[in-house]
């Protein structure tokens, strides 16, 4: 059994999630901080948790071509760099393959990405340090990720020369605060500290509300709370490859959707006709207004971008989205897709969220032309990504007609779900027996009946997206299916009272016409109240436990069986919305919400896709 701190020899195989070089050991997946692809190590574990190991080299026994020695001698000890140790070529080699990795994982083809665009500079290139200050030793820098440790620093190979100056006149002078920030101007020598210090020992200003740095020639205001890029050289070169994508005539109108501080509308106002400019972030958007107030030719709207893109239409020719590490929120998927421009350009720094929003814009009417990433992180696993998309008109056509849904089942009350939503759709009964097939697990059990459901009344309809479902009730290691008698739904109510059992759910949703079927399970953990013999009598002698799982409708206020849900309420009705949508999200489809609705119970996942 491995303990913490013991050594283990592993034989690396890729990268994980947060950059470290990925392997197993002894079954368990173990994520090595200092190792590259290829390699065998020493390693020592620092953390041992539910899902794998974490370690960081101690010996390497066969080391990569690639490997180079750390600058930093608080490599290892800080978590803030992954790469240092790999020369930077190869570190943009990972980084193409980490692009390529995310979109087969996916589905979608790699063949469209680029080779990495290299940063101007390895080092001293960052514009931005958040750091933590130890009051009781007076010393300020970074937390391990992994550890938690506080690794005490006084400069940073990747930080701006003009940041370690101002660590410096701040060092050992900061015991009145508990965390700040230093922004800098690369280009102006400007800067902001955050937040406002009152020691008389310190040398330089703090608490400025923004600074300014220049950009494309042009000059920018950037606020303590509003987003810039940390690499601003490459930042600049990224632009350029912004403008390159969109091949602007100067006739066009575009839209820059998450436009932050107006970075990207201010540098491609001069080649278009109209920069229509959204941002939610109110910091953000006072800065754009400073930024932006000299270009008569751009529109600032602060605003949601879900929220104002169906008022938009059509009037696009090109789109530019820009959003968070998390993607862009589904309304803006819908909007993009029932509304193409011509061509349509996302930068992503997360390279997974990229890929899924990719997946659904290319069910829809688009094609991925180009995939371009760029290193504006080095000696870090992160990359940014430029995906330029253009409007397939063939594709158009089957996308609207996937639109169309059809409920795969005779269920009311997965009807009653679907309606309660405002949800256009048909019901078609799919007259699948749903036998039991040993060896599959309930998970596999409830998602295999949904996938027969769906293509079996796929097969009747030649176009539009089949919705299936199935529920399993699970007590212990026992399925509890429907009860084909009254003294069977007696049983199996009698078994279940007072205890908790799983609800599974699994749903499949099915393209008619092509026959692409996507499929998942949702587990609730469900306990019963403690009913009397003479209620569950009563409700047995109402037939209605003949039709359900376990017998029991947890929607049946007359009963009430239930005390206590863990997880999706819809679930345990027989249709979890929050799985279902997602779903259909993958798939292309895009069912209009009424903004009414509301879901049953308090799963947060089902909320999320109110007014959608």
């Amino acid at each position: 059994m491995v303990e913490q701190f013991d050594i283990i020899k592993v034989k690396l195989e890729g990268i994980g999630e947060f950059g470290d070089a990925a392997s197993e050991y002894q079954g368990l997946r173990v994520s090595v901080f200092g190792g590259i692809p290829g390699e065998t190590v020493e390693a020592r574990v620092i953390r041992i948790s539910h899902d794998g190991l974490d370690a960081i080299v101690e010996n390497v026994i066969e080391a990569s071509p690639h490997r180079r020695s750390a600058v930093c001698n608080k490599f290892g000890e800080c978590s803030g760099c992954q790469w240092q140790h790999i020369r930077y070529s190869h570190q943009l080699e990972l980084k193409q393959e980490q692009v390529r990795r995310a979109l087969e994982s996916e589905g979608l083809d790699s063949a469209s990405v680029q080779p990495v665009l290299a940063s101007p500079d390895e080092f001293g290139y960052r514009n931005h340090a958040r750091l933590t200050v130890r009051r009781r030793i007076n010393q300020f820098g970074f937390i391990n990720r992994v550890t938690h440790r506080f690794v005490p620093i006084d400069q940073c190979p990747i930080m701006a020369e003009g940041i370690d100056s101002l660590m410096a006149a701040l060092s050992g002078r900061c015991a009145e605060t508990t965390q700040f920030s230093i922004r800098y101007g690369v280009n102006t020598d400007d800067y902001l500290i955050q937040p406002r210090m009152l020691n008389p020992e310190i040398t330089v200003i703090t608490g400025q509300p923004y600074y300014f740095d220049v950009m494309g020639g042009r000059k920018f205001r950037v606020s303590s709370p509003a987003f810039f890029q940390v690499n601003t050289p490459q930042a600049e070169r990224l632009a350029d490859l912004i403008r390159a994508r969109l091949e602007l005539s100067g006739s066009e109108t575009i839209i820059d959707a998450y436009a932050g501080v107006g970075t990207f509308a201010a540098l491609l106002a001069p080649y278009v006709k109209k920069v229509i400019a959204i941002e939610e972030s109110g910091a953000a958007v006072k800065d754009a207004r400073v930024n932006v107030r000299d270009i008569p030719n751009i529109e600032l709207l602060e605003a949601k971008t879900e929220s104002v893109l169906p008022h938009l239409g059509r009037l696009a020719d090109a789109v530019i989205i820009d959003p968070s590490r998390t993607g862009c929120h589904p309304a803006a998927l819908k909007t993009l897709s029932f509304y193409p421009p011509k061509r349509l350009v996302y930068v992503s720094c997360n390279p997974e969220a990229l890929a899924r929003d990719l997946r659904v814009l290319t069910r829809g009417p688009y094609a991925v032309k180009d995939i371009s990433p760029v290193d504006l992180f080095p000696q870090t696993y992160h990359v940014e990504t430029v995906a330029t998309l253009t409007f397939a008109e063939n594709k158009e056509k089957n996308f609207l007609a996937r639109q169309k849904l059809v409920l795969a089942s005779a269920s009311p009350r997965r009807s009653e779900v679907l309606t309660a939503m405002g949800l256009k759709f048909e019901a078609a009964a799919s007259e699948i027996a749903e036998a039991l097939t040993e060896g599959l697990s309930p998970e596999e059990q409830a998602k295999a009946h949904a996938i027969n459901k769906a293509a079996a009344v796929a097969e009747r309809y030649g176009a539009g997206t089949i919705i299936a479902a199935d529920t399993i009730v699970v007590s212990g290691d026992e399925i509890l299916g429907k009860p084909a008698s009254a003294e069977e739904a007696t049983a199996m109510l009698r078994k279940l009272r007072g205890k908790t059992h799983r609800v599974v759910s699994g749903v499949a949703v099915t393209d008619a016409a092509t026959g692409e079927t996507i499929a998942d399970s949702s587990t609730t953990l469900v306990t019963m109240r403690h009913y009397t013999d003479q209620e569950l009598e009563h409700y047995v002698k109402t037939g209605s436990p003949l039709d359900k799982a376990g017998a029991y409708g947890i929607q049946d206020k007359g009963f009430n069986p239930v005390s206590h849900i863990k997880g999706c309420y819809l679930n345990v009705v027989g249709l979890p919305v929050c799985l279902m949508q997602g779903l259909l999200l993958k798939l292309g489809v895009h069912p209009t919400i009424s903004t009414n609705w509301r879901p049953d119970g308090n799963c947060p996942d089902c909320r999320k896709w109110q007014c959608a």
